[in-house]
């Protein structure tokens, strides 16, 4: 190989690393929402708070299925179809339920007595 062919082998190289590097600096911009915003105007949500939910789907044939939809405090029944989508119901939604990892509520007073008897018969 002469020092020609070496300089262009290195040459692409170079050039194919930093159009990788712009398509990679892209797909993040995409990603975290720098694009959308200053093109459109819309700005992204936070995603730990969402404010639509799917709480529920039931299925009713291939093609019409029933989803309730949380919307801040608000609940709405709706039915998809191949024909079109229609609100059943709308409502206030009730208390969000508590996460299933929630600390354990303290013993109520009494149960701790009745607690140690019941662990001094398990020995």
């Amino acid at each position: 190989m002469d020092a020609v062919n070496l300089f262009q082998y290195f040459a692409a190289l170079l050039i194919l690393a930093g159009m990788l590097g712009a398509l990679g600096l892209v797909a993040y911009a995409i990603q975290r929402g720098w694009i959308l915003s200053n093109l459109t105007g819309l700005r992204m949500t936070d995603p730990r708070r969402r404010r639509l939910e799917i709480s529920e789907t039931l299925v009713l044939d291939p093609q019409r299925r029933v989803i309730i939809l949380r919307q801040d405090e608000h609940e709405h029944v709706l039915l998809l179809g191949r024909s079109g989508e229609t609100v059943l119901a709308r409502q206030d939604a009730p208390p969000a339920p508590e996460p299933e990892n929630a600390p354990e509520a303290p013993p109520a007073e009494g149960s701790t007595s009745l607690l140690a008897r019941l662990k001094g018969q398990a020995r």
